[in-house]
């Protein structure tokens, strides 16, 4: 595969944490790095660029450049305008989660690469992770069965403010529940606040019929774990830890599946497998894994979880808005 051209603009410590060291798992050439603070774009230049050329300005950079796609790392306020003019100028674009700071920014961004014809893929890095990946094959099989029920923990120390809890944290389940188990059809919150801190219980009906609970809170410990899912199918079922422990569970025996790294790794993380599979879908002419009309169904229900907290019931319509509570 031709490697992809790419500009990255960003070059702070989240983006220098976990997208630069992954690059060098997928077919790519990273031609130039921009941001405001020269230095930052230097030392990544040097670390992790080769010859990378340096800009702080990205219009220069795109002038000067014969770029294919833009890596935009940056918080999701800041960068829309980025993703909106880089899609405009004819190009790629691969962000982290979340896509934008709300649904309608994310609805904003999803017109506009249809407009463009242009791809766009979001880094929910959690689908392409070792344990991940590993459910989902062994979920295609058929002695798997049907997916009956979703269980989902994921619970954080502090946040600032329940939303960025939500939109920073608790949205990698939400786009992890539908990606073992499809679209959901209705959601039913149920919050509780201890000290600014929010805790959710979440109820879910699949369009496929399947079942779900979502266990969310920003109360407990940092550095403990905090992330698990449990898969059930017929007669078989899965629970994942993290990112790479997955235990499976069938009549006839069990397994087990465990990588014992505790160092972040673009390739057990996803990082890695994710920015190839955004290569691939440019050469392929396919929309990638994970791109942004799909994940507007994550953001769907991370709205409706943020808005509706009461034990209502709140129905999910995927062809327009929010459609109201019954």
């Amino acid at each position: 595969m031709e490697n992809l051209k790419v500009g990255f603009i960003g070059a702070g410590g989240f983006a220098t944490f976990t997208l630069y060291p992954a690059l060098h798992f997928a077919p790519l050439e990273l031609q130039a790095i921009c941001d405001i603070d020269q230095q930052k774009s230097e030392r990544n230049a040097k670390k992790f660029g080769g010859g990378a050329n340096v800009y702080t300005n990205h219009r220069e950079m795109y002038e000067k450049e014969d770029l294919e796609a833009v890596i935009i790392c940056m918080g999701p306020q800041h960068r829309q305008a980025l993703v909106l003019e880089a899609l405009a100028a004819g190009y790629h674009v691969f962000v982290p989660k979340p896509p934008a700071s709300s649904l309608a920014g994310t609805l904003e961004l999803a017109e506009a690469a249809s407009l463009h014809n242009r791809k766009m893929m979001v880094n929910f890095q959690r689908r392409f992770s070792f344990g991940v990946q590993t459910a989902k094959g062994i979920m295609a099989k058929s002695s798997f069965g049907q997916v009956s029920q979703v269980f989902s923990s994921f619970c954080s120390g502090n946040y600032p403010t329940l939303e960025s809890y939500l939109l920073d944290f608790a949205i990698h389940h939400f786009d992890l529940v539908r990606h073992l188990a499809g679209e959901v059809a209705q959601a039913c919150s149920f919050y509780n606040e201890i000290g600014g801190q929010g805790s959710f219980a979440v109820g879910l009906q699949f369009e496929s019929g399947a079942i779900g609970t979502m266990q969310l809170n920003s109360q407990r410990l940092w550095s403990r774990n905090y992330d698990q899912i449990q898969v059930t199918g017929q007669g078989e079922y899965i629970v994942l830890d993290d990112l790479w422990t997955l235990r499976h569970y069938t009549q006839a025996g069990n397994s087990f599946h465990e990588n014992h790294s505790d160092q972040r790794n673009g390739e057990l993380t996803g990082d890695g497998h994710s920015l190839t599979e955004f290569v691939t879908a440019i050469r392929e002419d396919r929309d990638p894994v994970s791109s942004i009309h799909d994940v507007v169904g994550t953001m769907r229900l991370y709205d409706a979880v943020l808005q509706f907290r009461s034990g209502e019931t709140i129905t999910l319509d995927h062809a327009a808005s929010l459609t109201g509570r019954n």
